[in-house]
């Protein structure tokens, strides 16, 4: 098959997986209701997942901190390996767009849905964000400070009270009100997160010059 018409039937399979298992349940949905929805044969899907378990896994890498760290690793990151603030300022604004995205709203329900039936995957999301995600923004930070952009002793703690930070906000805003705030209040409040974050870091005394 034509890699771009497989990857193609991949991103297919996946949305329409997205929309069943957010309706009918991780565990009430069926590989056969997800090829009449995809408009395949229930056996073609096995020519892309090994079942239904793989498909879960792809998503939590599509959706999940795989995302993330995959943005981290790209070009315009490395472009702003110098330049903390700008660092900080496009990492919180990929994670205002990423939280927005209805897709990942859905997938972040389905994955608090069945928690005693996805331990496994949940298990693979917490896997990929300490391992991957953390792991790659402590070495920036790292560089941060050895290049006497911020003081951080520990990059690694650095990282995580960065991103602490910035999930403190979809807390508030995204995930346990009834209805998420507006898009422009929680871009406010990721703004003075990035700005505090950025004046506890800051080289020793250049708060004060």
């Amino acid at each position: 098959m034509n890699a771009a018409l497989e990857a193609s039937t991949r991103d297919r399979i996946l949305d329409a997986a997205l929309d069943l298992f957010a309706t009918q349940g991780y565990a009430g949905a069926s590989m056969r209701q997800l090829a009449a929805a995809v408009g395949m044969r229930a056996s073609s899907l096995y020519n892309h997942f090994d079942g239904k378990a793989a498909i879960l896994s792809a998503l939590i890498d599509a959706y999940g901190p795989a995302r993330g760290a995959s943005r981290l690793a790209s070009p315009a990151y490395r472009a702003l390996a110098d330049d903390p603030e700008a660092f900080c300022r496009r990492y919180a604004a990929d994670w205002l767009d990423q939280w927005c995205d209805p897709n990942e709203r859905r997938f972040m329900d389905l994955l608090s849905a069945e928690p005693s039936r996805m331990a496994e995957h949940r298990a693979h999301f917490v896997e990929t964000l300490f391992d991957r995600e953390v792991v790659a923004m402590a070495d920036y930070f790292r560089r941060f400070t050895l290049a006497g952009r911020i003081h951080a002793p520990d990059p690694t703690e650095c990282a995580r009270l960065f991103m602490a930070g910035l999930t403190f906000v979809r807390l508030q805003h995204l995930l346990m009100p009834p209805e998420p705030s507006p898009r422009e209040v929680i871009g406010e409040a990721l703004d003075r997160a990035v700005r505090n974050f950025l004046m506890l870091v800051a080289p020793r005394g250049a708060a004060a010059a």
